[in-house]
């Protein structure tokens, strides 16, 4: 029995030797640090979100982001707004209170008009912090194109006080660039919030404005008069935004003007994937 039992003792001491050799043992320093856990974190490539914000103007649109590097994306947004009457969307009726108080004649005038429109926003966004993926406060600049279309029927008062109406039609559209910062950051793991602290665009806008209509009956001086009304109706930056001519068989307008915009305290919720 001893003479079977110790080669069996010694095949047993070998295999618990090798064993402990080929385990890997490791240390403090091998051990990854905690930026490293964070910075190789999974993360989603692709985001689609909305905008909350934009809905109390009437506008509705979708936006996808796409990772091209760590904390680095890009995005394409689509949004539009529904013939609407400018003064009727949510938060343009709280303004509107005001001006009825302070100019009846004036939220008069603007309540007949109705706007739709489109717009297509590119953007470039720089994320700060460790973890990877869209998430963190960033910085972004982005390009946007726009296009509007609007009804005014527009009244001019005659010496006599009688009406005449105008009926105007117009089209106008603009480009410009501009920044924003922001934080974007997940509330679960594949939803997101992005939260527009402070930003804004500039560019150059053109259209036309068309009020085909028999206007025969002004004399020269009241044709002088609505000319005059209409190009006052822009007016930003003290510069002559509108360039009306008015004739017997209507009225008719250019339009150039900045294209300015700001975009803060916006809310948007989106889908991560």
């Amino acid at each position: 029995m001893k003479q079977t039992a110790l080669p069996v003792l010694l095949l047993l001491s070998v295999c618990l030797h090798a064993t402990a050799q080929t385990t890997p043992v490791q240390t403090a320093e091998e051990a990854p640090s905690r930026k490293d856990r964070l910075r190789n974190q999974p993360y989603f490539s692709n985001i689609i979100k909305t905008n909350l914000s934009t809905i109390a103007l009437g506008n509705y649109g979708l936006t996808y982001e796409r990772l091209i590097a760590r904390k680095i994306s890009a995005s394409l947004g689509y949004r539009f707004m529904p013939k609407t009457g400018l003064t009727q969307t949510p938060l343009t009726e709280k303004v509107m209170d005001y001006f009825r108080e302070e100019d009846g004649d004036m939220s008069e005038q603007l309540d007949k008009l109705k706007m739709s429109g489109n717009a297509i926003t590119a953007e470039i966004r720089f994320y700060t912090g460790r973890r990877p993926g869209a998430k963190g406060f960033y910085a972004g600049v982005y390009g946007r194109y726009s296009s509007f279309k609007y009804d005014y029927p527009y009244d001019f008062e005659r010496p006599d006080e009688s009406m005449v109406l105008v009926p105007m039609k117009g089209k106008s559209s603009g480009i410009g660039g501009g920044v924003i910062l922001g934080g974007q950051f997940n509330i679960h793991k594949r939803v997101i919030i992005d939260l527009f602290i402070i930003g804004g665009h500039y560019g150059s806008m053109s259209g036309k404005v068309d009020a085909p209509t028999d206007l025969s009956m002004l004399d020269e001086q009241e044709r002088a008069d609505l000319k005059e009304e209409v190009e006052s109706l822009i007016d930003i930056g003290g510069k002559k935004n509108i360039t009306a001519e008015v004739r017997n068989d209507g009225m008719y307008a250019d339009v150039k003007l900045p294209f300015l915009g700001v975009r803060g305290l916006g809310l948007t919720i989106g889908f991560a994937f």
